[in-house]
């Protein structure tokens, strides 16, 4: 049976300090190039949406333009952030009482009347002054309004999108357990028991295991379950409630409904992370890998095929 490698305090040094290296160069480099592809295009969107506001306002052909704007995702989600603050498209549907498909609002022009004041109402009066003085607006007041808007999208857009690291974490690691010979099944039913665990040398995405989900659940070729969750911190603070709260937390969990012997516990890192922290969770039993060496992973896959120990490595 192997064991997964145990870090020493000066190697986990090491690598957080790679880490962050990395997530500083990830950082600086993606930042600038995503909100800048955010900020041009929606400045586009909000420029176009602003030159329907007029007929907005005087309540020409409100269900059709309306039915347009919500009909396109980007358009709507400008709309969205005309308001101050911007609403959610969950809290545009409650506070219109009415649904914003565009064969509803064309079907019920008197709707679409009610979203169009609901939308006007909740606009920003210091991006739009123009409206709420019933006024056109000058050349100056529509470059002010369509950067200001833009620029919300686009930080918004961004910290959307840095959420999603996870995500490019988890296919990663999903291309590393390919490339040891195992198997992605399709289907993900809960695991209850081991015996719901996928099949020796087959792995499943984001699955409930016992009480609480997995990102990864692997079956080695011993019969353990390997449950990987992927970790992005941002500071070091943040790296207690990622890997000390979250990730330890759910691997008391799997033993305790499982069994210490049946289940390995592991989290992949990637970002700002104190070694403290990480000591003390793997002192807890958590398995520590690194998103900018997946190598380790691969070693202690393919030792498991071939009966190695990578314990004392």
């Amino acid at each position: 049976m192997s064991k997964p490698r145990r870090w020493t305090f000066a190697e986990l040094e090491r690598d957080a300090e790679e880490a962050t290296s990395v997530f500083r160069e990830e950082r600086l480099k993606e930042s600038l190039n995503q909100y800048s592809e955010f900020f041009e295009h929606f400045s586009r969107v909000f420029r176009d949406l602003v030159d329907r506001l007029p007929a907005l306002a005087r309540g020409e052909d409100s269900a059709d333009t309306l039915a347009e704007i919500l009909s396109a995702g980007d358009a709507r989600t400008a709309l969205r952030y005309l308001a101050a603050p911007p609403v959610s498209d969950d809290d545009l549907k409650t506070l219109a009482k009415t649904k914003l498909s565009a064969t509803a609002l064309r079907s019920t022009p008197e709707n679409a009347r009610h979203v169009a004041d609901l939308v006007l109402r909740l606009i920003d009066p210091h991006r739009f002054p123009w409206i709420a003085e019933s006024r056109p607006p000058t050349s100056d007041e529509v470059e002010r309004a369509v950067v200001a808007s833009a620029a919300m999208v686009a930080a918004q857009k961004v910290s959307t999108a840095r959420r999603g690291a996870s995500r490019l974490q988890e296919e990663a690691v999903k291309d590393v357990l390919r490339s040891c010979g195992f198997v992605e099944d399709s289907a993900r039913p809960d695991v209850e028991t081991l015996v719901d665990a996928p099949a020796s040398n087959h792995f499943r995405g984001e699955s409930k295991l016992g009480g609480t989900k997995a990102d990864i659940v692997v079956r080695l070729p011993d019969q353990r379950v390997l449950a990987i969750e992927c970790k992005v911190s941002n500071s070091a603070v943040n790296s207690f409630k990622r890997v000390n709260h979250e990730a330890v937390g759910k691997a008391r969990s799997w033993r305790s409904d499982f069994g210490r012997r049946q289940i390995v516990a592991a989290a992949v890192l990637s970002g700002v992370f104190k070694p403290a922290n990480l000591a003390t969770a793997q002192d807890e039993g958590l398995v520590l890998l690194w998103a900018f060496r997946l190598d380790d992973l691969a070693d202690f896959l393919c030792a498991g095929k071939l009966g190695l120990d990578l314990k004392d490595d």
